[in-house]
C-alpha cells in the first residue's frame, strides 16, 4: 500500500485490520519516480546522494511502521536511459544494498523486494538493473511478466519465470502477473485463466505470485494452487 497517500494514522489503522484478518502488508514505495523520473546518479557519474539517502530513510521509516511485513521497491530503474549515465547500475545497486541494510536494522523480519523489467539482454543497458546483483540483496524479486502487454501466452510465463529462477543469486522469484488483458484492454482475465497463469508460475519455480493490479483482477483461490517440486509457495 502507499502509506503517504492515505496518511500515517489511517494507514496504520488499515494495516492492523488487515493483520487481524491474517493479511500481511507490504508498503509499495516508488524509488526513482516522484511526479516524474529522478535518476539516482548524474551524467558525470556521480551519485545523487541527497536523493538516494532520502529514499533510504523513507524505506527505513516504512520498515518501522507497526504491522508492516515488507517494503516493495517500484520504479527501481532508469526510463530506458541508463546508458546515458556511467554509474546507472552502480547507483541502483548502492541504493538497494543500503536500503535493505536500513530496513533490516529496524526490523530484521521485514522483507525487501523489488519489481524488475524482463529483458535480460537489455536490463543493464536501458534500465540500470543488474539481476545478478540485485538478487544478492533482496529477499524476493518480482519480474513483471505481463503477457498481455507483450502479446504472449502462458507458456511464455513459464519460460520467463524459469529463467529468472535459474539465474537468481539468492532472492526468491515471485512472478508478477498481469491480471487484465493489456494496458489497451483492462478487461480482467477469467478466474480460470489467471489461476492457470499462477499455477504455471509456481511450476516454473516461483515461490509466489503477485497480481497486478488491484481493481482490474478476478479473485482466485490461492489455496487451490499446487506446490511444485521447484516451489515452496
Amino acid at each position: 500500500m502507499h502509506l503517504l497517500h492515505y496518511g500515517e494514522s489511517s494507514a496504520i489503522s488499515w494495516i492492523k485490520q488487515a493483520n487481524d484478518c491474517g493479511i500481511k502488508v507490504h508498503i509499495w514505495m516508488q524509488v526513482a519516480y516522484e511526479g516524474g523520473w529522478h535518476a539516482l546518479s548524474n551524467r558525470d557519474g556521480s551519485f545523487d546522494y541527497g536523493y538516494i539517502n532520502e529514499r533510504i530513510n523513507q524505506a527505513k521509516y516504512y520498515a518501522g511502521v507497526p504491522g508492516v511485513s515488507g517494503v516493495h521497491f517500484d520504479y527501481l530503474r532508469y526510463p530506458r536511459t541508463a546508458h546515458n549515465y556511467p554509474n546507472a547500475v552502480n547507483s541502483i545497486n548502492y541504493f538497494v544494498s543500503n536500503a535493505v541494510s536500513a530496513i533490516k536494522s529496524v526490523n530484521p523480519n521485514c522483507l525487501a523486494s523489488a519489481a524488475i523489467m524482463l529483458e535480460p539482454s537489455s536490463m543493464v543497458y536501458y534500465y540500470g538493473q543488474s539481476f545478478s546483483t540485485l538478487s544478492k540483496y533482496l529477499d524476493f524479486i518480482v519480474p513483471m511478466v505481463y503477457k498481455g502487454n507483450h502479446a504472449k501466452n502462458t507458456a511464455w510465463i513459464r519460460d520467463v519465470t524459469g529463467g529468472f529462477v535459474d539465474h537468481s543469486n539468492g532472492a526468491q522469484v515471485w512472478t508478477g502477473l498481469q491480471a487484465y488483458r493489456s494496458d489497451d484492454d483492462e478487461t480482467p482475465l477469467s478466474v480460470s485463466e489467471l489461476t492457470g497463469d499462477a499455477q504455471t508460475s509456481l511450476n516454473a519455480g516461483a515461490k509466489g505470485v503477485i497480481m497486478f493490479r488491484w481493481g482490474v483482477t478476478s479473485y482466485i483461490n490461492f489455496d487451490s494452487l499446487v506446490k511444485s517440486s521447484r516451489s515452496n509457495f
